[in-house]
């Protein structure tokens, strides 16, 4: 058996009379990927933090030890502390593009961990940033090193976060849901690369999450956080191969979208939105004069057709025009070229005024419901702005009810936006979309970056209001277990193009080699469960 490497034990955090970790004891062994698993709020990443002690001022921590191969950690002034962090532990976190500096290129940045803990200078130092590029699969390493964050895409910003973490050639990696907000090849990429990073350094990875089927792919070991508790520890194998102890494990499991039961009509449906040969073009502008040398064809021929009460699923990764087709079909963006007509109507032979009028019958939910929410403004405000705009009276009531609707006390209409979590915040924004009653809503990786259970909810939610109220979905999205779930059909873009379309069902035996490679990087979980 391995070197145990790190021991946490009797770890408690409050914040105030608050205690938000409690108990917990955690160990982990050399070249061991250890996940804590659970929903935000649990307090797993106060836990990492607290390993780092780095936790904010108004916390307080005590524990009967926190030890590094024995060497406890809490007795340490804060200068051997500097030395731990990122030369002996170092971190990932969450979003890379809020991590990094983004007026440093990416090798300077990289250059300062290695300065701080290695102490190399000039040539030296510029080749090991380069090796340390070139060992997380960064294409053409020298070059990229001079590049900053805003011109690199979300895998590549992972992964300069991953070589700066390196650098001071860490015993314990601590990754901080470094895939979430991520597509599914580029999060398959990342876990197999801290996958090899890890057997070939023999370095230990505490891996943060709350999705299930990445714990499957990258554990060792797994520990359950809840409400600040360790519920239930156990190898992968045998957390996978047999049924959960603890009832909170096991409601997380019943949270995934593919132990989720639902009925699908084959009643035949009527075109709502009909969309032909669509073209958005973003003007490439070069020299003082900017003229324009080109152009990026971010939708490129699209068609397709999103009937009543039924849900088209729009798959593809990050930059495959996804979004910016579901923009474009609602005039959010000026197209290139192409129809788009809504219940037979032209939209873009509409005036302003006219469009204005027929705004009410689309409305879109987007990917980040507090930035889609104006922070200053209550939610009874927020949620009747588009009733207002339209000219419906009565709005207090209609919010009241809306608010019921989507599960939400009407008592909070009063309150703010950064008072609610993200599953309630989302909520809200479903609300805000129902309030001009619209036939379609296009719905814009609504779920993305919410935790499994929250995310159920949101799905058991648009189902119950497509049913009740006939609404069709346009839904945006990479992931292939909420598809299989919400969708009646599918359809799947690449590079701006529309590469296979069909009944949900293709996705069991697909016929475009892109869309196996899109299958193929979907997390499993032991059994065959996607």
């Amino acid at each position: 058996m391995s070197e145990l490497l790190l021991q946490v034990e009797g770890l408690e955090i409050r914040f105030g009379d608050t205690t938000v970790v409690s108990d917990v004891d955690l160990h982990i062994r050399r070249g061991e990927v250890c996940t804590l698993l659970g929903e935000s709020g649990s307090g797993k990443t106060l836990t990492a933090l607290a390993v780092l002690r780095q936790l904010p001022p108004a916390a307080r921590m005590q524990a009967r030890g926190i030890r590094l191969r024995g060497r406890e950690l809490l007795q340490l002034p804060e200068r051997e502390m500097r030395r731990v962090r990122g030369g002996q532990i170092a971190m990932i976190f969450q979003e890379p593009q809020t991590a990094l500096n983004p007026v440093m290129s990416v090798g300077r940045q990289i250059g300062e961990a290695l300065l701080l803990h290695s102490g190399l200078r000039g040539r030296a130092l510029r080749e090991r940033v380069v090796e340390l590029l070139d060992a997380v699969g960064i294409p053409a390493p020298g070059r990229r090193a001079g590049e900053y964050p805003h011109q690199l895409s979300g895998g590549m910003k992972q992964r300069v976060m991953i070589a700066a973490a390196l650098a001071g050639k860490p015993e314990l990696l601590i990754a901080d849901e470094p895939t979430t907000a991520l597509d599914v090849t580029t999060q398959a990429q990342i876990l197999a690369l801290l996958q090899q990073l890890s057997k070939q350094q023999d370095m230990s990875i505490l891996f943060i999450t709350h999705d299930l089927g990445v714990a499957a792919c990258i554990s060792d070991r797994l520990a359950v956080m809840k409400e600040g508790r360790i519920v239930e520890q156990a190898g992968c194998e045998q957390f996978f191969s047999h049924t959960p102890t603890h009832p909170y494990t096991r409601k997380l499991f019943a949270a995934l979208p593919q132990n989720m039961q639902r009925s699908r009509t084959t009643a035949v449906a009527e075109p709502l939105l009909e969309v032909e040969d669509f073209q958005v073009y973003f003007p490439i502008r070069k020299g003082i004069l900017q003229r324009v040398h080109g152009h990026v064809k971010a939708v490129d021929g699209v068609s397709l057709t999103v009937r009543v009460g039924r849900t088209l699923a729009l798959v593809g990764e990050s930059g495959s025009g996804k979004s910016t087709l579901g923009r474009g079909v609602l005039r959010l963006l000026a197209p290139h070229s192409g129809r788009v007509r809504f219940a037979g109507e032209d939209l873009h032979s509409l005036s302003n005024a006219t469009l204005r009028r027929r705004r009410a019958q689309f409305q879109i939910i987007f990917q980040d419901p507090y930035a889609s929410m104006n922070p200053r403004m209550m939610i009874s405000d927020i949620i009747a702005e588009g009733m207002r705009i339209q000219g419906v009276r009565e709005c207090t009531t209609r919010v009241t009810t809306l608010l019921r609707q989507v599960g939400l006390d009407p008592d909070c209409m009063h309150r703010y936006p950064h008072e609610f979590s993200g599953g309630q915040r989302q909520r809200i924004c479903i609300a805000r979309a129902l309030a001009v009653k619209p036939r379609l809503i296009v719905c814009d990786e609504p779920t993305s970056s919410l935790d499994v259970s929250v995310q159920a909810q949101i799905l058991q939610l648009l189902l119950d209001l497509q049913q009740r109220h006939g609404i069709a979905y346009l839904f945006i999205t990479h992931d292939i277990g909420v598809v299989r779930y919400l969708a009646d059909e599918v359809a799947v873009m690449q590079s701006g193009l529309l590469v296979e379309q069909g009944p949900v069902s293709l996705l069991e035996h697909p016929s475009h080699p892109y869309t196996r490679t899109l299958l193929d990087s979907v997390p499993q979980l032991p059994g065959g469960v996607a």
